[in-house]
């Protein structure tokens, strides 16, 4: 069907771009809090001292010494632990955490709030992946981008800590739905030699999304509530998608509603200027219904499957490693921006941006077999590991050395996690496809929610990152190329 009425026409790029605007706001919503949260330099206020005193980072008054997170008596050398901070405003002068106080003892409630959208992320993978099926990926697009309205609305009126990170984890749950129904639609909406492309062109979206949150950011610094309004509320024009977006074309032939099925086709053969051989239609109907009926006939496979016998369980033990290491990495790259620049709009800017290069690299050089999936997979996971192992530990009188060691791991991680997602799914054999892309993506969720907690560890913290990227690195030394060989169908292959 999709040869005659093409693999990427007219209506299926418009379709096609209408599913992907919602990975900018998806990322908006997630990555915002990198500014809503911006953690500034802090000291303890001194007694008596006005907490509109300009900001130094320790000062001496009263008989008394200020430091981040203690107050000193000159006198007897007694330390007290702060009651009040004063911080500095010089870069955003109003946040999260300087307006709840989340730092010293509370750090940990910071790394609390970066965590939870993955949490509500594992949730809404589970739910969202079987509304998909159940009630339409149209339907589920539209409950969850309105959850991610609310979750992100709510936030921005959060009056303490503990409400705001339930908003944050129903906002990770949500936008578990809005991706997983966009790249469905995406997947479901081109040929089978552009679905590649497609699978990485919606990556592009999300950069976009980055770009913007940066932006928003720097422009919107002295209230955290309306920067939060601002990330949400764009989301709401997605509502219009009820009246304007078409549903999945396979899963009303697959519920029956074989009309509407032939209305949207008609549609894109119109829009394509096209025309349909006569019985077509009829002849992918049944293909369709032949698929559903075999599916349904077939045995049910699950995650123990994965591990039944000794080849398929070492690359999926393999492919988790490799999950986690660069879900995390991606994650909290862009969370932590400390070791590439002091400005967190210039760090979070460069870190966005060179995700651009590295997708075009990705799409040039993927399908070429001088590169291939392993052998790109392996090297770029090595680049990663190289560079955040060695970074902490070149001298700061070497600002230059640092940031370029910063800049290639981010460009390196962020190739090796573009290349995972199709290498993932090429490696597992057809009949667990769907039941290994879940299980690794819930389990590098379990990855991205301890990985705030892991940069409690400060300025060493990437060298943890760095050994599991060259531990992943190496492991995928053992898995097989898959570029222009046939893919594996039964457990056996």
């Amino acid at each position: 069907m999709l040869a005659e009425l093409g693999e990427f026409g007219r209506e299926q790029k418009l379709n096609y771009l209408m599913f992907s605007l919602p990975y900018v706001l998806s990322s908006m919503q997630l990555l915002g809090w990198v500014f809503v949260g911006a953690d500034p330099a802090h000291r303890c206020l001194l007694p008596g001292e006005s907490a509109s005193s300009s900001f130094l980072d320790t000062v001496e008054a009263g008989g008394w010494r200020a430091g981040q997170c203690a107050i000193t008596n000159m006198t007897s050398g007694q330390e007290e632990p702060c009651s009040e901070w004063l911080y500095d405003r010089s870069q955003t002068s109003d946040s999260v955490v300087s307006s709840w106080d989340l730092v010293c003892s509370r750090q940990g409630h910071f790394a609390t709030v970066g965590a939870a959208p993955m949490a509500g992320y594992i949730l809404g993978g589970f739910l969202f992946g079987m509304l998909t099926d159940k009630i339409g990926r149209k339907p589920t697009f539209l409950i969850s981008n309105l959850l991610m309205v609310m979750a992100g609305l709510l936030a921005a009126a959060a009056p303490e800590f503990f409400s705001f990170v339930a908003c944050r984890v129903l906002a990770g749950f949500a936008i578990a739905g809005v991706e997983a129904s966009c790249f469905v639609m995406g997947m479901e909406l081109v040929g089978p030699s552009k679905r590649t492309l497609a699978g990485i062109l919606c990556w592009f979206f999300e950069t976009g999304g980055l770009l913007c949150t940066v932006g928003l950011g720097y422009l919107v610094r002295d209230n955290w509530r309306l920067l939060q309004l601002l990330y949400t509320a764009p989301a709401l024009l997605f509502l219009s998608y009820w009246w304007i977006a078409p549903e999945s074309v396979r899963w009303l032939v697959a519920r029956g509603r074989t009309h509407e099925a032939r209305h949207l086709i008609q549609r894109a053969a119109a829009r394509n200027c096209v025309s349909i051989s006569p019985g077509l239609v009829d002849k992918m109907e049944a293909t369709i219904q032949e698929e559903l009926l075999e599916e349904e006939q077939g045995r049910t496979y699950t995650v123990a499957d994965l591990f039944r016998l000794p080849r398929l369980r070492c690359t999926t033990l393999i492919l988790l490693c490799c999950w986690v290491t660069c879900a995390s990495l991606y994650y909290v790259l862009l969370l932590d921006q400390s070791e590439l620049s002091e400005d967190i709009y210039l760090g979070f800017l460069i870190t966005a941006a060179v995700q651009l290069p590295g997708y075009v690299y990705v799409i040039l050089t993927l399908e070429r077999p001088a590169f291939g999936r392993k052998r790109s997979m392996c090297l770029f996971l090595l680049l990663a590991g190289v560079a955040l192992t060695s970074h902490p530990f070149v001298p700061s009188s070497h600002p230059h050395v640092r940031v370029g060691l910063s800049i290639l791991g981010r460009f390196a991680a962020n190739c090796s996690y573009t290349i995972l997602n199709l290498y993932s799914a090429e490696l597992f054999p057809t009949v667990v496809r769907g039941v290994g892309m879940g299980f690794t993506v819930v389990v590098s969720r379990l990855g991205t929610m301890l990985a705030p907690y892991i940069l409690l560890l400060g300025r060493h913290s990437p060298v943890f990152f760095g050994i599991s990227a060259l531990v992943s690195g190496l492991l995928c030394l053992l898995l097989p190329e898959t570029l222009g060989r046939k893919l594996p169908d039964s457990l056996q292959d």
